[in-house]
């Protein structure tokens, strides 16, 4: 508790600032996800509350000043009321002009007035303009509550993750923290954990917590029992010694595991690192050449549909996470088949309201923003960061041309700066394919800097004489000009027959 002997440190103009955020004590006893969604979810019942008080002062603002325009020969205070009433209505119009850039002088319809009228003959602006639809209701917040929600909307994960790592009583100030950074950076990219830690080295513990409600918060915390197995949303672990009876019947003779040397029991109870380690001397061990595929600073799996392009990115990023617990991963994808890896998933599951095209667009822009965020930092700054984008050719069509071109361009030439590494799956038959002609003579540069691996289909019966595309399983190291084409000597092996412990549901 709080010594009445220490004096407070907030004055009359900022007590009231940390009454608007839901209970601090919780934040710093360790319900932090919980917290930032309370703090999200009351900023937007905040702009829902002004959007509904802003329509009401046009209406009445509107209403007031045909009333007084019309009646003003009947009773000369008509003319009064309507003139505040358009004072009402102007005044609104001009401070959300203000805050917004945006002329809105109609209640109920939002954005640019302008815009509106050039929705109604565009289907495609309409439907955009539906997916802002939380975007365009945030906008009646104030300025730095706005900024606040789009912070908290755009790295809600990333957040989570800082703050669990950072000591009681010093939460609220790093969330604070990070807010202002990312204001400083026009919403680009929050900056390093590193950099945090270090600033907070220099942070002493608010004097302002409440210490006996952290730690009621924390007890409470210890004693509620679990109500949800975690481990459920996890990769399934991989049985490599043996699998039960059961499962040994109902797989085909030449998908029966093999030990290779491994103890599944031991496997599975060693730390993450040594687990990692030891599953790629097995693949190693079987010919699948996981180190020679992550020998580039981007790697480009590449080829046919269905080829297993998704899979080897899957693999290759999951022990990638595995052997370095700090690595950043970033998932973007179109879509909602993924693959169930610890990452930061950006995908059409983020936006469960909205048609596919519409949520592909959305992934499509937060991927345009991310990298972004990465060519406007400090080279070399994202060591620990392993980028993924399956679909990139899905997400990469929904952009603009001109960001479709700078995205291009700084795949191919620019990304290698930021220190991270890029695993990217691309559907083409080679790399003109994929880059067109909005590389300005970057794809030989690209050939030479980056790992491309191929994989191909297979057909197998579908019942009669229909056929149907699986993978094979088998990779290579690929000719740029032509994908399906493995170079001399680039053959990287096949997936051990070991390593497929499931049939696939749909085509076995």
């Amino acid at each position: 508790m709080q010594s009445n002997d220490i004096p407070k440190i907030t004055t009359k103009e900022t007590e009231h600032l940390r009454e608007s955020y839901p209970s601090l004590s919780h934040l710093e006893a360790g319900n932090i996800a919980q917290w930032l969604q309370e703090r999200k979810d009351g900023l937007f019942e905040m702009a829902r509350a002004s959007e509904n008080e802003a329509d009401m002062t046009r209406v009445l603002g509107l209403l007031a000043s045909g009333i007084g325009a019309v009646c003003y020969a009947v009773n000369p205070l008509a003319l009064v009321g309507g003139l505040i009433g358009g004072a009402a209505w102007l005044w609104f119009v001009v401070e959300h002009s203000n805050r917004t850039k945006e002329i809105a002088p109609l209640p109920f319809v939002r954005g640019n007035f302008v815009d509106a009228l050039a929705r109604a003959g565009d289907y495609d602006a309409r439907s955009n303009y539906q997916a802002d639809h939380l975007a365009n209701t945030v906008k009646f917040l104030e300025r730095q509550s706005a900024q606040e929600y789009a912070f908290l909307h755009a790295e809600f994960e990333n957040i989570v993750q800082y703050l669990n790592q950072v000591e009681p009583g010093k939460r609220f100030y790093a969330y604070r923290w990070m807010f202002g950074w990312f204001g400083k950076l026009k919403g680009r990219q929050l900056p390093t954990y590193e950099s945090m830690a270090l600033h907070l080295q220099n942070v002493t513990i608010d004097s302002r917590v409440n210490r006996s409600e952290i730690s009621a918060i924390a007890q409470a915390n210890v004693q509620l029992p679990p109500t949800v197995d975690i481990k459920q949303f996890q990769s399934p672990q991989v049985d490599i010694g043996k699998m039960n009876q059961a499962a040994e019947l109902s797989r085909p003779t030449e998908l029966q595991p093999s030990t290779d040397g491994l103890v599944p029991d031991t496997i599975i109870n060693l730390p993450l690192i040594n687990r990692a380690n030891a599953l790629i001397a097995a693949l190693t061990k079987s010919g699948f050449q996981v180190e020679d595929m992550m020998s580039s600073q981007v790697i480009a799996i590449a080829g046919t549909q269905r080829g297993g392009k998704g899979t080897l990115a899957a693999i290759l990023a999951t022990l990638s996470t595995a052997l370095d617990p700090g690595l950043n991963t970033q998932y973007f994808t179109a879509g909602v088949d993924v693959y169930p890896f610890a990452c930061n998933l950006t995908s059409a599951l983020k936006y469960p309201d909205i048609d596919a095209d519409g949520a592909d667009k959305l992934v499509a822009r937060d991927l345009l923003k991310f990298l972004k965020g990465l060519d406007g930092s400090e080279p070399y700054s994202h060591k620990n960061l392993l980028l993924v984008i399956d679909e990139a050719m899905r997400l990469l069509s929904l952009l603009e041309e001109s960001d479709r071109t700078w995205a291009i361009q700084y795949l191919l030439s620019r990304f290698a700066k930021s220190g991270g590494t890029l695993i990217i799956v691309l559907h083409g038959s080679n790399l003109t394919s994929v880059v067109g002609k909005a590389t300005a003579g970057l794809a030989d540069t690209f050939k030479q800097s980056v790992n491309f691996i191929g994989c191909v289909a297979q057909a197998v019966s579908a019942g009669g004489l229909r056929k149907m595309n699986v993978a094979s399983g088998e990779y290579f190291k690929a000719n740029p000009n032509n994908f399906g084409e493995p170079v001399s000597g680039g053959n990287l092996g096949m997936i051990p027959e070991w390593l497929k412990t499931h049939l696939h549901p749909g085509n076995g």
